[in-house]
């Protein structure tokens, strides 16, 4: 009977053991699971600034066989329908090479930015709606010394206004020149137009040579410039690549000529004709835009990595354009002069070269020997910049500088009812004790006088920002505690005692019975 009675106290002992450990009197779970430091993080400020400003939307199937506002052309009545089923405006989502980028379009008003200015009068050369940047590139290509006037294009100090087409997935800003521009239909004296801005800053044609397909390309013969891009870089150079204050954000960024595809035997048109040109075989298959450059010829077109160059066809239907509709109305519409605009991509040999747009005749293609507008394209860093601003034109965005922050990351889990110290979430040694806090649901956990603490079962995040402008962000997660359990433990435990003292009893009067016998 002693031995039945030790062993019952030993399962008591065991059962209270087990629960006292459950009820509090040993230390609750605490485990650190990981933790990361960032030197300088701001990369996401200009992102997060334009996301909030504007509701991200969805694509929806077939919207790139329409213009922004619906509108598409009917090739079987040679018509321009709508279908408001595809009015399609405002921020979206794709994929270039670097990652997600996101991308305005349609007809929208907040996507404006200032960055630049002129510092000295600027000039160009020609006549008839034709202007260089220099007079020598004016005297090449109108072959006429005399149509070659200096006329005032902007005056120094005159800021430069663009339109943001992307954010990139690299995090930059890719931008179009918008203006102040030079009004090309008034050929006297100079006019400005703050009020529509058309953003010329020359009409030139893409390139001198017209006889092979090479020269619908950007580069050609492995690298030779055309007289277009040549055009471009003056520009640049002379402007914002000679003042190291704005040079400084203009990134070597992607550019694409797509010669890929070209058929030599057929119509002579390249892959981004059949890629966005399906208005003419009345949409068998939708428009595919895309944000990838495709494999390019090696004699001509290419890839690139440029300060400055020009808008592809690919990024004017994402903005909100399509072939052959006149009335669309995407943000990129340059008012109401009917100026033709070059892209940076070759459509076709037999009929043009490369695909332009403009107010009257919308999204098409041109001959390389027109004369045709120019309108830059830059890539801006975003590094330790953030945007002020709402991006409208009476608030245009600016770029401005921020001293670069660190920041902290750290995962904790704990259990309900238990605490941990807040700077033990990190595997550093940190003095929290300036940092405001936030939780994001406070029905799961809190944090007072410095500890994290667990209210239900579930995971949080609790962010904190340092007066010195750190950030702290804790993920934390809360298990339940298993004193919830401890009724059950204890019932376990009495079942136990119950049966070994049943079974105990019986065998000692059996022993009993056994041994009266």
């Amino acid at each position: 009977m002693r031995r039945i009675k030790k062993i019952l106290i030993a399962v008591l002992l065991f059962v209270v053991t087990l629960n006292v450990n459950y009820l509090g009197v040993t230390d609750k779970k605490i485990v650190v699971e990981s933790s990361e430091y960032n030197e300088g993080n701001t990369s996401n400020l200009v992102l997060n600034k334009i996301l909030s400003d504007n509701e991200l939307k969805t694509e929806i199937p077939h919207m790139f066989n329409c213009a922004s506002n619906g509108n598409y052309y009917d090739f079987n009545s040679r018509k321009e329908l709508n279908d408001s089923n595809y009015i399609t405006n405002g921020l979206y989502s794709s994929s270039d090479e670097d990652g997600t980028t996101y991308y305005y379009r349609g007809d929208i008003d907040n996507n404006n930015l200032v960055f630049g200015a002129y510092d000295e009068d600027y000039y160009v050369y020609g006549s008839q709606n034709a202007y260089f940047q220099t007079k020598e590139s004016c005297i090449e290509a109108l072959h006429n010394e005399n149509k070659c006037i200096q006329r005032k294009l902007e005056n120094a100090g005159d800021k430069m206004y663009w339109k943001i087409i992307r954010v990139n997935g690299d995090g930059s800003l890719r931008l179009i020149y918008n203006g102040p521009g030079f009004n090309i239909r008034n050929l006297g004296p100079v006019s400005f137009i703050e009020e529509e801005i058309s953003g010329v800053v020359g009409t030139v044609p893409y390139n001198l040579e017209i006889n092979d397909p090479k020269y619908s390309g950007y580069t050609y013969d492995n690298g030779t410039d055309s007289f277009i891009k040549k055009e471009v870089d003056t520009w640049y150079n002379n402007t914002l690549g000679s003042n190291p204050d704005y040079d400084k954000y203009v990134i070597l960024g992607r550019y694409c000529s797509d010669s890929s595809g070209y058929n030599y035997d057929g119509d002579g048109s390249f892959a981004s004709f059949d890629r966005l040109g399906q208005a003419w075989n009345n949409f068998t298959k939708d428009n595919a835009p895309t944000f990838i450059c495709p494999d390019t010829n090696e004699s001509y077109g290419g890839s690139y990595r440029l300060k400055a160059g020009l808008i592809t066809s690919d990024e004017l239907v994402y903005a909100g354009e399509t072939l052959r509709v006149v009335t669309g109305n995407s943000y990129l519409k340059p008012g109401e002069d009917g100026t033709y605009y070059w892209s940076m991509t070759p459509a076709s040999f037999n009929d043009g070269y490369a695909f332009v747009w403009n107010e009257n005749d919308a999204f098409f293609t041109g001959s390389t020997s027109y004369n045709l507008a120019i309108r830059p394209v830059i890539n801006v860093s975003t590094e330790n910049m953030t945007l002020i601003g709402d991006g409208t034109i009476d608030n245009p965005y600016i770029l401005e500088e921020v001293e670069p922050s660190n920041s902290y990351k750290g995962k904790v889990t704990i259990e309900v009812g238990s605490s941990v110290d807040d700077e033990k979430a990190f595997e550093e040694e940190l003095d929290l004790s300036g940092v405001t806090w936030t939780v994001k649901d406070s029905t799961i956990a809190k944090i007072e006088n410095g500890k994290i603490i667990g209210l239900k079962s579930g995971t949080t995040v609790i962010t904190g920002v340092g007066s010195d402008g750190t950030s702290y962000e804790i993920e934390v997660t809360v298990i339940s505690n298993p004193v919830t359990n401890s009724a059950l433990y204890i019932g376990i435990g009495l079942i136990l005692i119950l049966i070994l003292g049943t079974g105990a009893y019986i065998t000692y009067r059996i022993k009993n019975v056994a041994n009266k016998n």
